[in-house]
């Protein structure tokens, strides 16, 4: 990629897709070899895939048959 838009992904970031990155690398069950260039593409795809990412997961979460219901207590 060029280096203006590699600069330009990584100035969009805020503390928003930093928690959406260690999130994701917290739920990861894979060996990561190269933390260092994962950590470099996690936060430069960051911008482009946290919105499609928490919209899946609240999708999945109201598809789920208890959606909507209060817990028994």
């Amino acid at each position: 990629y060029p280096a203006e838009l590699v600069k330009a992904k990584f100035l969009k970031l805020d503390s928003h897709h930093i928690e959406f990155v260690m999130d994701c690398l917290r739920d990861n069950t894979t060996k990561v070899r190269n933390i260092k260039q994962y950590l470099r593409a996690m936060l430069f795809n960051a911008p482009s895939t946290i919105n499609s990412y928490y919209a899946s997961l609240v999708a999945h979460d109201m598809a789920q048959p208890d959606w909507g219901r209060p817990p028994n207590t």
